[in-house]
C-alpha cells in the first residue's frame, strides 16, 4: 500500500477547498457588484399592454394563453374571460406572442408601448385541425412547453430548474432518474435516488403533481425515481431553495413530476421499441434463475410468497435441534409444544425445495412498447379531458467477469475474485388523467397512476484468494424484487373574482407502495483443491449456510393540502397573499424472515449442478420422535435470534400551516418571504422495542428577485428546512442487506437534521427559450445522518448522527441553453446547452476515528465530504432540429465525481466513482405520422468503479462495464 507524501496530501486537500472558498466569495461579490451597478442604470421607462384573446374559429375567448414580449421575461396567462394585462413592458416598439397548446401560435409586431400609458392589443389564436394545411416554422415559433417552462421558471417565487417531455425525448431519457439527471446541480445513485447539490435523497423530497409520494424502499426517504417512465410525464422541476408552500423536510431540494394532462385536441401516439447491447443480448450464457421466463414480452410472476404464520415463527414454535431439552417440561407443555412444531412443519414443508444456483440461457433483445392518447369531449356543456397512457420495458442486462475485491484496514487482501450478473428488469404501468370543467372559474381533476417495476437477478462470484486459507470460495445468489405503486389523486381549483380574483387550489392524494422480495436464495461454500466442499464458515459476511430470505414492505399513505391564494389590488406589481394548510400521513408493515439450512451429510453435492443437491425432498423432511420433549431430524431451520427476524411496524404523521407573501415593492423589486409551521410525529414499534420522534419547527424563509432588465434578474434565497430518518434507519432493529451482503442495524436515537441555506443566482434570458445563469450557494447542516461502518471487515454497518460541528456544503452553479442562429442562419434549429456545478461539503471526523485512521495512514485529513456528494457534476447536450426536413440530432454528456459510498471507522473510505455518459440519437419524421429514431448510449463504455479512498486507480472494491446500448424505435402520431 503506498500513499502519496504527507505533505503534498495536506497541500493539495487545502488547495482545493481554498479554491472552492475564493470561488465562493468572488462570485458573490461579483453578482452584488454587477447587480448594483446594472439597477442604478435601469430605466424606470415602462409602459402597460392588455387585450383579450379569442378563438377565430367561434370568437369565444381562450384561457390559459401565454402572451410574452419578445426580448424579456415578461409573460402572463390569460384568465377564464381570454383577458390579460402585462405590466412593465419597456417603452418603444415591441413584439408579442400568443401560444396555447392545440392552437397555432400568433406574433403581433410593430406594438407601440408609451410611457406611463396602456396599450390595447388582442389576439387570436387559429385551433389546430388535422386537415390544416402544412405550414413553415418561423424564427418567431419555438416549443409552447419550453415556453411555458421559462413562464414558470420566471413566475416561481424559488430558483427552479425544470426539464420537459420535448427536451428528454431528444436525450433519450426513460425514466424519471434518466431525466433528473440533466438538471444542473443534480445526480442521481444507482439510477434511482437523487443527490441534489450534494445532498443525498434523504434531503430530497419527490411529489407527483404536487403531493408526496412515499418510499417502498427500506433505506432509502425517497422513491425510486426509475418507477415513473418517461412516457407518462410531461415535465418535471427541481426546486432548490425553499419557500413555506413547499414541504418542510428538504435541504436539497424538491423534485416535483408533472404527469401528462388531457390535450386540447385529439390524438393517438404509439411507440415500438428494441435496443441491443452486445454485453448481454443474443448471448447464450446469461446468467439466470432457471424459473425466468427468457421471452422478450413476458410479466414475470416470481416466487410464491410467505405464508404469514411463517412471518410469525417465535422460539416456541419453531422445531427444536435433536438432543435433550436443557428444562423439563409438564406433559401440557410438552403436548403444546409438539402441537406447534407439528404446524410449523407443515408450514415449513409447503416452501418446497428451490433453486440455489443460476443457470446459463439464451437472451433475446430488450423491448419497449407505450401507447397513449386523449381527447376533449363536450359533457353536460363543459368541457371533459381525458388522457390515457401505457407503458410496457423489459431489458436484459449482462456484467460478466466483474472485480469483487475485500481489503483489511492495512490494505492486504481479504479476498479476490471475480462476479457474473445477470438481471431481467420489466417495469410496466398505466396513468389516466380527467379534466372537467364545472364552470369557467371552476375546474375540477383526477389522475391515476400505476408503475409496477421487477427485478430478476441472479449472481455468482468466484473468489481464487481468499486470506488464510488454499481453498476458494463460490458465492451464489438468485434474487427477485417486485416494487408497486399505486396513486390516486383528485383536485380543484377555483377563481373567485368577487374576492379580488382569489385562487383556491386543493388535491388529495391516495398512495399504496409496496416492495416484495420472496424467496431470495443465497449459498457460499468453500471447494479445497481435492474439490471437497466445506459449508458454515463463520468468517463469510453473508449467510454461512444456504439461506432463504423473505421480504415485504407496504407503505399506505393519505396526503392532502390547501392553499389559498389573495392578490392584493391595493399593492403594486401583482403582489399576493398565499396560506395554505398539509397534512401527510404514512402507515408502515414490514415483515421479514430469514431460513438456512444445516446439513448432515453432503453426499451428492455435484459442483456442477449445485441446485441437484439443493432440491432433494430429502433435506426438508421432519420426523416427530416422541412427545415427551418433542424431537425432530430436521434440515431446514429458522435463523435464531432477533438480528434476523424483526418485523416491525411505524407510522409518520407531517402536518403543517404555512403564511407567505410575495410583494412586488416596485417594478424591478419583489420580495417573497414568510413561515411554515410543521409538526412531525413518527412511531416505530418491534419486537425489540420502540423509538419516537415528536417535534415542531418553525420553518422561515425569506427571498427577493431584483430585476435588472426585461430580461435579467437577480434572485436571493434563504431557508431552513429539516431532515428526518426513515423507518428502517431509525428501527431498533437488524436486518441483512442482500444486494450488500451486509448486516445493517437501525439506531433508535437518530435525530433529525436542521439545515439553513443561503443562495444567489443571476439569471439572463437573451431570447425565448434560452437561458443564461450564474449562482451560489451556502448551506449548515446540524445532526447530518449517514451509514457508518461499525466493523473492521465492513459488514455490519448503521446510521449516525455526526455530531462534530457543524456539516457545510458550497457550490458554484452555472447553465446556459442558447440556440446558435444568432451567429449565422444556417444554424436556424441548433440548439446548445451546458451546466456546470463545483461542490464542496466538509464534515469533521471525531477524536476516536482520527484517531483509528491515523493509525492505519498518518496523513488522514481532520474532514471529509458528506455521504453521496460529489465534487462535480457536468452536463453537456446539443440538439439539431432541421426547419423543414424533420430530422433531429441529439448528443448529450454526463459526468460526475466520486462520492463518499460508505465511511468507515479506520482505513480508508469507500467511493463510487460514477462513470461518464455519452449518448447520442438521430430522428427522422416521415410520411407525416411517422418518426424513426436511432440512438446509442454509453459510447465510450467506462469503468463503473468502487474504490477504498477517492483515487479512482485506488484499490477495487468492485469494478465492472455496463456496455453501449443501440436502440431503435418507431413511432406514429395522430
Amino acid at each position: 500500500m503506498s500513499y502519496p507524501p504527507a505533505t503534498e496530501r495536506k497541500k493539495c486537500s487545502a488547495t482545493s477547498v481554498r479554491a472552492l472558498h475564493s470561488w465562493f466569495r468572488i462570485l458573490l461579490v461579483c453578482l452584488i457588484f454587477f447587480s448594483a451597478g446594472l439597477r442604478a442604470q435601469a430605466q424606470d421607462a415602462v409602459g402597460t399592454v392588455s387585450g383579450v384573446v379569442v378563438n377565430t374559429w367561434n370568437g369565444s375567448p381562450v384561457s390559459t394563453v401565454i402572451v410574452t414580449v419578445r426580448g424579456t421575461t415578461l409573460a402572463v396567462q390569460t384568465d377564464a374571460s381570454g383577458r390579460y394585462e402585462l405590466k412593465n413592458v419597456p417603452v418603444g416598439e415591441q413584439v408579442l406572442r400568443f401560444s396555447k397548446s392545440g392552437y397555432a401560435s400568433a406574433v403581433v409586431t410593430d406594438v407601440r408601448v408609451l410611457l406611463g400609458q396602456t396599450t390595447s392589443v388582442n389576439g387570436n389564436l387559429r385551433p389546430e385541425f388535422f386537415d390544416m394545411e402544412e405550414f413553415e416554422v418561423t424564427a418567431e415559433e419555438f416549443a409552447e412547453q419550453t415556453e411555458k417552462i421559462m413562464f414558470e421558471k420566471q413566475q416561481a417565487g424559488q430558483m427552479i430548474d425544470a426539464i420537459g417531455s420535448e427536451q428528454f425525448s431528444k436525450l433519450g431519457a426513460g425514466d424519471a432518474g434518466q431525466i433528473v439527471s440533466r438538471v444542473s446541480g443534480v445526480s442521481v445513485v444507482g439510477g434511482k435516488y437523487a443527490v441534489v447539490r450534494g445532498l443525498s435523497d434523504r434531503y430530497t423530497r419527490t411529489l407527483l403533481n404536487g403531493v408526496e409520494v412515499p418510499s417502498a424502499d427500506p433505506y432509502r426517504m425517497s422513491p425510486q425515481l426509475d418507477l415513473f417512465p418517461s412516457a407518462m410525464i410531461d415535465h418535471i422541476s427541481v426546486s432548490k431553495t425553499f419557500t413555506p408552500d413547499q414541504p418542510g423536510g428538504t435541504g436539497g431540494g424538491t423534485i416535483d413530476i408533472t404527469t401528462k394532462s388531457f390535450p386540447e385536441k385529439p390524438f393517438v401516439k404509439a411507440t415500438v421499441g428494441q435496443s441491443y447491447n452486445p454485453n448481454s443480448n443474443l448471448k447464450d450464457n446469461f446468467l439466470a434463475d432457471p424459473k425466468s421466463s427468457m421471452s422478450m414480452f413476458s410479466f414475470p410472476s416470481g416466487p410464491k410468497l410467505l405464508k404469514p404464520d411463517l412471518y410469525g415463527l417465535t422460539e416456541q414454535t419453531r422445531p427444536k435441534p435433536p438432543g435433550p431439552s436443557p428444562r423439563r417440561e409438564t406433559q401440557d407443555g410438552a403436548n403444546t409444544r409438539a402441537g406447534q412444531a407439528k404446524a410449523t412443519q407443515g408450514l415449513l414443508q409447503d416452501l418446497g425445495p428451490a433453486n440455489f444456483a443460476g443457470v446459463s440461457k439464451e437472451s433475446p433483445l430488450n423491448t419497449s412498447v407505450d401507447a397513449s392518447g386523449g381527447t376533449t369531449i363536450p359533457v353536460f356543456d363543459r368541457s371533459l379531458g381525458v388522457f390515457a397512457g401505457i407503458n410496457y420495458k423489459r431489458n436484459f442486462n449482462l456484467i460478466e467477469d466483474g472485480i469483487v475485491r475485500r481489503y483489511n484496514p492495512e490494505g492486504s487482501p481479504d479476498i479476490l475474485g471475480h462476479e457474473t450478473r445477470g438481471n431481467i428488469n420489466t417495469d410496466y404501468g398505466a396513468n389516466v388523467n380527467l379534466g372537467y370543467a364545472l364552470a369557467p372559474q371552476h375546474q375540477l381533476g383526477f389522475n391515476f397512476m400505476l408503475a409496477h417495476s421487477t427485478d430478476e437477478e441472479a449472481r455468482h462470484a468466484h473468489y481464487n484468494s481468499v486470506e488464510g486459507r488454499e481453498d476458494t470460495l463460490e458465492k451464489w445468489q438468485i434474487r427477485y424484487t417486485d416494487r408497486e405503486i399505486f396513486n390516486y389523486q383528485i383536485n380543484g381549483h377555483h377563481e373567485v373574482p368577487i374576492l379580488a380574483d382569489a385562487k383556491l387550489d386543493w388535491i388529495v392524494g391516495i398512495a399504496n407502495t409496496s416492495q416484495s422480495e420472496p424467496d431470495n436464495r443465497f449459498m457460499n461454500y468453500f471447494v479445497s483443491p481435492a474439490g471437497q466442499v466445506q459449508f458454515g464458515d463463520s468468517a463469510l459476511p453473508t449467510p454461512n449456510l444456504p439461506a432463504r430470505y423473505f421480504r415485504e414492505i407496504e407503505d399506505e399513505s393519505l396526503n392532502y393540502r390547501v392553499d389559498w391564494t389573495q392578490p392584493l389590488s391595493f399593492m403594486p406589481a401583482d403582489s399576493k397573499l398565499k396560506t395554505g394548510f398539509f397534512s401527510s400521513s404514512t402507515s408502515r408493515d414490514f415483515r421479514e424472515q430469514f431460513f438456512s439450512y444445516s446439513f448432515n451429510d453432503l453426499n451428492g453435492f455435484n459442483l456442477n449442478n449445485p441446485n441437484t443437491f439443493l432440491n432433494d425432498p430429502a433435506f426438508l423432511r421432519y420426523t416427530p420422535d416422541y412427545l415427551g420433549g418433542f424431537r425432530t431430524n430436521y434440515n431446514f431451520r429458522r435463523f435464531v435470534g432477533n438480528t434476523f427476524a424483526a418485523p416491525y411496524t411505524a407510522s409518520l404523521d407531517v402536518t403543517a400551516g404555512y403564511l407567505m407573501a410575495d410583494i412586488g415593492v416596485t417594478p424591478w423589486l419583489r420580495l417573497i418571504g414568510g413561515a411554515r409551521l410543521e409538526e412531525t410525529s413518527m412511531i416505530i414499534e418491534s419486537s425489540s422495542g420502540g423509538s419516537v420522534i415528536d417535534q415542531v419547527d418553525l420553518l422561515p424563509s425569506a427571498g427577493a428577485v431584483i430585476t435588472l432588465y426585461t430580461n435579467l434578474d437577480l434572485r436571493l434565497g434563504y431557508g431552513e428546512t429539516v431532515g428526518r430518518p426513515s423507518f428502517r434507519e431509525k428501527a431498533p432493529v437488524g436486518n441483512f442487506l442482500p444486494d450488500s451482503g451486509v448486516v445493517a442495524f437501525g439506531n433508535p436515537d437518530l435525530q433529525m437534521v436542521s439545515i439553513k441555506s443561503y443562495d444567489v443566482r443571476l439569471e439572463w434570458f437573451p431570447s425565448p427559450g434560452d437561458v443564461i445563469s450564474v449562482g451560489a450557494f451556502y448551506k449548515e447542516l446540524e445532526r447530518p445522518i449517514e451509514l457508518y461502518s461499525r466493523t473492521l471487515g465492513d459488514d455490519v454497518v448503521t446510521w449516525i448522527n455526526r455530531t462534530n460541528g457543524i456539516a457545510k456544503v458550497m457550490g458554484v452553479e452555472f447553465e446556459a441553453r442558447k440556440s446558435l442562429e444568432f451567429l449565422t442562419p444556417e444554424f436556424k434549429g441548433l440548439t446548445m446547452g451546458a451546466n456546470v456545478t463545483l461542490i464542496e461539503s466538509s464534515t469533521k471526523l471525531s477524536k476516536s476515528e482520527l484517531s483509528n485512521k491515523r493509525d492505519i495512514d498518518p496523513t488522514t485529513p481532520s474532514s471529509r465530504p458528506l455521504g453521496d456528494q460529489s465534487p462535480y457534476i457536468i452536463n453537456l447536450d446539443m440538439t439539431y432540429a432541421h426547419p423543414t426536413s424533420g430530422t433531429t440530432l441529439a448528443i448529450g454528456a454526463n459526468l460526475t465525481g466520486e462520492r463518499l459510498l460508505i465511511a468507515k471507522s479506520q482505513g480508508p473510505d469507500i467511493y463510487e466513482h460514477p462513470p461518464m455518459s455519452l449518448d447520442a440519437s438521430i430522428s427522422q419524421k416521415f410520411c407525416k405520422n411517422w418518426t424513426a429514431r436511432f440512438a446509442v448510449k454509453n459510447i465510450l463504455d467506462p469503468d463503473f468503479r468502487q474504490t477504498y479512498g477517492s483515487d479512482f486507480n485506488g484499490r477495487i472494491f468492485q469494478s465492472y462495464q455496463r456496455g453501449r446500448t443501440f436502440s431503435t424505435s418507431l413511432t406514429v402520431d395522430f
